[in-house]
């Protein structure tokens, strides 16, 4: 047993003997182990009246891994001790109500002047009100400001740990090179990005804790159950909400961000046990927006690393594996703000102790001090380059202003028109500024109307615009050829994350990019994602008709569930000389409540939706109020399945949009519990994608599964659930999952076949079938058929994001409708990489599916509309699954 694990197992030992194991709900203090550990950095000295870890929490950092409410008793701690050299304060909460918190240790003259310090920083980052004298007076006396934040996945457990720490070295050590680190910098800590997801892990790993660590990848300390501890209450992984902000988590920190201006941020990580640990440079691809000079003090700052760690003996890699393209990281976002911002990933004990596959034990110490020697070498870099780091900052600002030619202009949608509303707030919230047209304009050939938005590209952020708002940010020409020569040979793509992200795209707003701004006045746009509306001619005699898109449908179920009567058109209709597109509801005052008016101006108010006050019910052309088309909305009772086979954050998002952007209530059910459970009481079953549902429910499962569709239920399936409704076995959906498209030799001819040169032995060892290759993620169009009642309200074509390799057989005449189909391959690719054969097999093939089966529906989304929250263009067809499917099913409970 090696001697790093033999004191940590008699540390842990003694500790729970004193204690009687392990403690669920709260890490109680520790009694001291017999002798205390060595320092995790060797030589160092610190000062004894800074209290330590053990003082506080009764143990060794590395020793055991801390509650979340530990970790802030201990910065507690340090503060009460060091007043004049560390802060502390508050960013938000979680959803669990944990406080979410940052600590900034500095010298006691940087403390003192924080507000100062700050305010400079966001001078230094805009050119238009700094000068470049102005800006050199400011460096000359502006610490470094370096931001730390830790273990934004849950189960990513040292680095929370490390920045304990990190505090202590930082306060303590008596080494005369930390006090001048913190005479150039100050530091800000945010040591538990994600408490809620790391409460859930140690709840795990307190559940499955024996006598002594065990490091077996089997032990129940470590093998987590559905959903792990990786994801925040709402399961969504936050590392890839920077820009989209969905939750109060990454909302609070980006705005926190925005308000200091750091000049240096690492994202600390954990990854695969067997791994060693990572720090830039990143791996190809590479973003082109990126500022040259973010990567050059990416690798300055890496090379320092690297030091650091050839001195300490630890391993290390760069250049393989994490890349920098993907925007939407916690090391991505910041960089279009002009922060050296940087992942450092640590091979994770997942527990206290891990057997690696060479059989080494890696000890939760080994990964707590690796954390430390990189965060004390951050620092340590980021001091000795302050003047560079700082000049930087200025020069990325001024990029952006005198590189930025012309504007993105965003109009409205007219099948949804809130969206474009909800995008500029949005963009605001990743410091853009935005501005509102108060008149009509013209630019770039085209007409505007009052009230569309203008991104001058003019401004010191401009490459965050560029890179939210281009409709592409392609790869590297050399990237994909290398990509292309691996997939020739069988191997896996080298790219780590989605390829498109085009907000107007996803958004399904209008957007231009013109050579150069428009000269028309606008208002500067706020954090509102909302422009909340009023209704107009409230005291109409007959009642409302409500415009149909996001807003609309935000009311609507606001609406039904305070026992509105209304119903939606499924045809377009005139009235009073003014067209109604389908997807229009009609709210009558005869049998609502008397407070009807009062109701809906709050949540035209609250939601934005366009109401409209009628005087009667006639209607020139279209659909009668009356008729068949007019179709009742009730209430229905949806339930989510939960648990295994879901991929958790698939689960989390569609309960997330449902919820609570919407404002339903969904009952989780795990999905184990649905081959036994009666559902008569519910009308809707949302699937979330993940596979082996057919496994999870069993034969009888699905059996029943099927009854209750035919009985009249709604069954919905999103993505990778698909491929439950379309199984033969199933006996649901009419069409099936295809494998690659291509030619197969006949049986007979496989024993005379000739290998004329290598691409035929390539081409032979390759053949076999199975389904097309996976695509990382781009954003294909899709064409909406108008006539069925699941696409009322939405825009002609929408925007997919496409993800994997999974492509299903259209519908037939007579089958059901394939409501949604992907666009020909011309026109298909919007955004983002896919491969050639891919293009080919999607076009014209279904994207949404509707088929009746009995007296319920199926509902089948061949992606997953809901993945990350962010797919706003999409949201609609989902709703409309959930509220229109019931009222066309016939239910027999």
């Amino acid at each position: 047993m090696p001697t790093a694990f033999r004191r940590l197992a008699g540390s842990c030992l003694a500790l729970l003997v004193a204690l009687g194991g392990p403690a669920l709900a709260q890490t109680p203090v520790r009694v001291p182990a017999p002798v205390a550990a060595s320092p995790l950095i060797a030589g160092t000295t610190f000062d004894p009246a800074v209290p330590t870890v053990r003082a506080v929490l009764g143990y060794d950092s590395g020793d055991w891994i801390t509650r979340p409410s530990d970790v802030r008793r201990y910065f507690e701690a340090l503060a009460a001790g060091s007043p004049d050299r560390m802060v502390i304060g508050e960013y938000g909460r979680t959803h669990e109500g944990r406080p979410l918190w940052w600590a900034a240790v500095g010298s006691a003259r940087n403390i003192a002047r924080l507000d100062q310090i700050k305010a400079n920083a966001r001078a230094l980052a805009d050119p238009r009100v700094t000068s470049p004298a102005q800006a050199q007076g400011l460096i000359a006396d502006q610490p470094v400001l370096v931001w730390m934040a830790y273990s934004v996945h849950g189960d990513e457990i040292s680095p929370a740990d490390a920045a304990m720490a990190a505090a202590h070295h930082l306060l303590a050590s008596r080494d005369p090179a930390v006090q001048a680190w913190l005479a150039n910098t100050v530091v800000v800590v945010v040591p538990t990005q994600n408490p809620d997801g790391r409460d859930r892990f140690l709840n795990s790993f307190y559940g499955g804790f024996g006598t002594t660590p065990n490091p077996d990848a089997l032990s129940a300390e470590r093998d987590q159950p559905w959903p792990g501890g990786r994801y925040n209450h709402d399961l969504f992984d936050l590392n890839r909400d920077w820009f989209i902000q969905t939750q109060p988590e990454t909302q609070g920190h980006a705005a926190l961000v925005l308000d200091w201006q750091p000049q240096v941020m690492v994202d600390s990580h954990e990854m695969g046990t067997d791994a060693s640990f990572f720090f830039p440079p990143e791996a190809q691809p590479l973003n082109p927006l990126i500022f040259p000079a973010t990567l050059e003090s990416r690798e300055l700052i890496g090379r320092n690393t690297a030091r650091r760690f050839d001195a300490a003996g630890v391993d290390y890699f760069n250049r393989q594996v994490y890349d920098a393209f993907y925007p939407g990281y916690g090391d991505g976002w910041p960089a279009y703000l002009g922060v050296v911002s940087m992942t450092y990933e640590q091979g994770s004990a997942r527990g206290l102790a891990a057997r690696r596959s060479s059989g080494e034990i890696l000890t939760y110490r080994d990964t707590v001090r690796h954390h430390l020697i990189a965060s004390l070498s951050t620092i340590e870099a980021a001091s000795a380059n302050h003047d560079r780091l700082l000049n930087n900052a200025y020069a990325f600002g001024r990029d952006g202003v005198e590189g930025g030619r012309g504007a993105f202009i965003l109009s409205a949608n007219p099948s949804d028109p809130g969206t474009v509303d909800r995008l500029a707030g949005l963009l605001t919230r990743s410091g853009l500024e935005v501005g509102q047209a108060g008149a009509a304009f013209t630019a770039c050939g085209q007409s505007y109307a009052a009230g569309s938005y203008v991104v001058n590209l003019g401004q010191p952020r401009r490459r965050m615009a560029e890179v939210l708002l281009s409709k592409d940010v392609p790869l590297s020409a050399d990237f994909l050829a290398e990509q292309e020569r691996r997939r020739a040979r069988g191997l896996g793509d080298q790219i780590y994350d989605v390829t498109a992200w085009s907000l107007p795209l996803m958004f399904n707003v209008p957007s231009a990019r013109c050579a150069s701004a428009p000269s028309i006045a606008t208002t500067p746009a706020g954090r509102d994602l909302v422009r909340p509306a009023a209704i107009a001619g409230p005291s109409a005699a007959f009642g409302y008709l409500v415009e149909p898109g996001s807003a609309g449908l935000k009311l609507m179920v606001a609406a039904v569930r305070q026992g509105i009567t209304l119903r939606s058109m499924e045809h377009g209709f005139t009235k009073d000389g003014r067209r109604w597109p389908s997807g229009t509801m009609v709210i009558p005052r005869a049998g609502n409540p008397a407070d009807l008016t009062e109701t809906l101006t709050t949540l035209a108010a609250t939601t934005g939706a366009r109401i409209t006050g009628v005087a009667d019910s006639w209607v020139s052309d279209g659909p009668g109020f009356g008729s068949s088309d007019a179709v009742l909305v009730r209430a229905p009772r949806v339930a989510l399945a939960w648990d295994d086979p879901t991929d958790p954050s698939a689960a989390g998002a569609a309960r997330y949009i449902v919820e609570r952007e919407f404002g339903y209530p969904v009952t989780a059910i795990r999905t184990a519990n649905l081959s036994s459970a009666d559902l008569s009481a519910f009308q809707v079953l949302i699937l979330p994608s993940g596979g082996g549902y057919a496994d999870t429910l069993g034969e009888d499962g699905v059996t029943a599964l099927r009854a209750w569709v035919e009985r009249g239920g709604t069954l919905i399936s999103l993505g990778r659930a698909t491929r439950l409704l379309t199984a033969e076995d199933s006996k649901m959906l009419a069409s099936r999952r295809q494998d690659a498209a291509g030619e197969e030799a006949a049986d007979d001819e496989a024993d005379a076949t000739v290998i004329a040169d290598a691409s035929d032995y390539h081409a032979l060892i390759l053949a076999g079938g199975g389904p097309p290759d996976s695509v990382a993620g781009a954003l294909l169009r899709a064409e909406v058929d108008p006539e069925h009642w699941l696409s009322v309200g939405m825009a002609s074509s929408v925007n997919v994001l496409v993800q994997g390799g999974d492509i299903y057989s259209p519908l037939t005449r007579g089958q059901g409708t394939n409501v949604v189909r992907f666009s020909g391959p011309d026109d298909l690719v919007q955004s983002g990489q896919i491969w050639e054969q891919n293009r080919r097999q999607l076009a014209f093939k279904p994207f949404v599916m509707s088929e009746s089966l009995g007296s319920g529906q199926l509902v089948a989304f061949t992606q997953d509309p809901t993945v990350r929250g962010y797919l706003e263009g999409l949201k609609p067809l989902l709703i409309n699954a959930i509220f229109l499917g019931p009222a066309h099913s016939s239910p027999r409970w």
